[in-house]
């Protein structure tokens, strides 16, 4: 029959897992380890280094190394948040087709779902050699604010990576289905999933085998990612006044310092003071080193993130508010992801909520749980086979490079022993009988919403609602269209992503296409759009005359969403070229490059002002 995965594709790390009838068995590497990092590198010979492997370059080959991938899939690179995100990479990002983010390595242009599906291939290769079985089918988590672009992205890299995906799910309702499932509970959670480089926060009715989703909310660029990189700010500012030396311009030395911030944050999880002294920062391209002391308080570093931590508390208090819900209606709070170990996250948390959040979940690894169950049920089995081994629980910080510290800044474990849905997986029964065949009334019931309100551009700038946030899905709604001119037969109108009135105050999601219209005077067509999101909340279109009853033309443009046919990955110079052709080629790519570049000044310059403030906020923070 074939195994049927969940795979929770994080910024920083990834974990996949396969449901059986002793609970959820997660793909370990030949370390043991069930935490693989979402690292892709090439190496100069064009090999692919994969996972925890590839994670211990970004300090050897910074430049061929890519991570935090997952921020940039489904963007428009020319907004001005991606181009803060991408000023922090090491490697280069250009803009492709449809704006997509185009990451440049080794001489190779990939698009981000093609990085992705690379995660994702390493994840499927550890998951048939552990279970020795072929993979049939997968369900991929997102974070519940992605949008259609970003959801489009994520499965055209499970196809890449030779998956079939079953279903995109939520990963807020990932974790809420690990925790209550075949608990018979009847209870509202509140999700605080603060990962990597996302957050979202989800607040649910758990009724038996009944999750219903009553509200979500979150940020794109909130995360892990921004910690480390304030942290980063914080010792280029001691660098820059105990040596004289602005690491900033340096990517080398900065990506060096955001590998030493990482460890610094774990570090203070469980200590109160980090210090000591961060060796091989190379500073120039004769390869010159420095070292640079620092030291960090678990109060000064609060300090820095606290802005942070204050925002992911302000989503939560306004999902309540949309849900029509108070503190005092939550039953348990669940954390998920690697930033909820931060002890100002779980302090501002448990006082929001008056209580201490659940303490028997793996924040790491819950997500995976999830989709795992959720693969199951879609596939009406569990996978049958000797029990496998979880994977031996290890330190994964110390091939990063060491950070000498005062207190030995011991890297605090990933996993923690006594973490119940790592060491003590709860038997699934999905109601299958003796001869394998799935029986009537296992499995449970996902009921999820829309993540934000879609809207189509109205006269004078305006815009108007067509689905509303937090709407059930799947979910159809139909408006009514004309044409402007006598005898027009295309109609193109903008469609946003926000709740403000004004145009410009949204997203722009991209451009609703209606072509073939049949000629008349202004005004006379009749032509009824519905707007589709199905059950991985991308969105859909199709038209009708209803003059005619006729099928019209309708596409749906969304910026940052793959291009189909898009080979980016073969992008370089075609084969059989003569000499005189290929440097014809490369000067029309330049001048095409050059185009683009111009186009996304703009967005450069905005992004530049809000990287000196950032910097500025962390020197402000060293004076302190």
């Amino acid at each position: 029959m074939g195994l049927f995965i969940g795979i929770d594709l994080g910024t920083t790390n990834s974990v996949a897992g396969v449901a059986t009838p002793e609970g959820v068995r997660l793909a370990a590497d030949n370390k043991g380890k069930r935490i693989h990092a979402s690292v892709v590198s090439l190496s100069t010979g064009g090999e692919h280094i994969l996972g925890n492997s590839a994670k211990v370059r970004k300090a050897t080959d910074p430049g061929r190394t890519i991570y935090s991938a997952k921020r940039l899939i489904g963007q428009n690179v020319r907004a001005p948040l991606v181009q803060l995100a991408m000023a922090s990479l090491p490697y280069p990002v250009e803009e492709g087709n449809n704006q997509q983010p185009i990451i440049v390595v080794g001489g190779r242009r990939m698009t981000v779902p093609e990085v992705s599906a690379m995660v994702l291939t390493h994840l499927r290769q550890l998951c048939e050699a552990q279970f020795e079985d072929e993979i049939a089918g997968a369900v991929i988590t997102v974070p519940a604010n992605f949008s259609d672009s970003q959801r489009q992205g994520t499965k055209e890299a499970g196809r890449l990576a030779g998956l079939e995906v079953m279903r995109l799910v939520n990963e807020p309702t990932a974790a809420a289905l690990a925790y209550g499932y075949g608990r018979s509970m009847d209870q509202r959670v509140a999700v605080f999933d603060f990962g990597g480089g996302t957050f979202d926060f989800s607040l649910l009715k758990i009724d038996s085998d009944i999750f219903e989703v009553l509200g979500t909310d979150g940020e794109f660029f909130l995360g892990g990612d921004d910690i480390d990189q304030m942290v980063a700010e914080f010792l280029a500012a001691e660098m820059n006044r105990s040596l004289g030396i602005d690491p900033r311009p340096i990517p080398t030395a900065m990506n060096r310092l955001h590998i030493a911030a990482e460890q610094i944050k774990q570090y203070l999880t469980s200590n109160t003071l980090a210090g000591g002294t961060i060796d091989g920062i190379v500073v120039n391209d004769s390869g010159k080193s420095v070292s640079v002391e620092f030291e960090l308080s678990r109060d000064k570093f609060d300090t820095m993130v606290e802005g942070y931590v204050d925002r992911t508390i302000d989503v939560c208090r306004n999902v309540l508010t949309t849900t029509g819900l108070e503190v005092g209606d939550i039953d348990d709070v669940i954390m998920v992801g690697g930033s909820t170990r931060i002890p100002l996250v779980h302090q501002r948390l448990s006082e929001f909520f008056s209580q201490e959040p659940a303490s028997r979940i793996n924040p790491d690894e819950v997500v995976a749980h999830g989709a795992a169950i959720q693969a199951a049920m879609l596939a009406g089995s569990v996978h049958e086979s000797p029990r496998s081994g979880s994977g031996e629980v290890t330190d994964e910080l110390a091939e990063d490079g060491d950070v000498a510290a005062k207190g030995n800044v011991a890297a605090k474990s990933e996993v923690a022993a006594d973490d119940d849905l790592a060491e003590n997986p709860m038997p699934i029964d999905l109601g299958v009988k003796e001869d394998g065949k799935p029986s009537q009334g296992g499995g449970a019931l996902l009921l999820d919403v829309t993540p934000a309100t879609l809207r189509i551009a109205t006269a004078g700038g305006y815009s108007e609602p067509f689905l509303e946030r937090n709407s059930p899905i799947p979910v159809e709604r139909t408006k009514l269209f004309t044409t402007a001119q006598a005898n027009q037969t295309r109609v193109v109108i903008e469609c946003y992503r926000g709740s403000a009135r004004k145009q410009e105050e949204n997203e722009l999601l991209g451009s609703l296409e209606l072509n073939d219209i049949p000629p008349g005077d202004r005004g006379e067509a009749k032509i009824e759009v519905t707007f589709r999101v199905d059950p991985d909340s991308i969105l859909h279109v199709r038209a009708k005359d209803l003059q005619t009853e006729n099928e019209v033309e309708a596409k749906l443009n969304v910026i940052g969403a793959p291009v189909p046919g898009d080979q980016c990955s073969t992008m370089n110079l075609p084969e059989g070229l003569t000499e005189k052709q290929a440097a014809k080629f490369r000067q029309k790519q330049e001048k095409e490059q050059q185009r683009l570049d111009k186009k996304a000044e703009k967005g450069r310059a905005k992004a530049e002002k809000q990287r000196q403030k950032q910097a500025k906020r962390a020197e402000t923070a060293d004076e302190d």
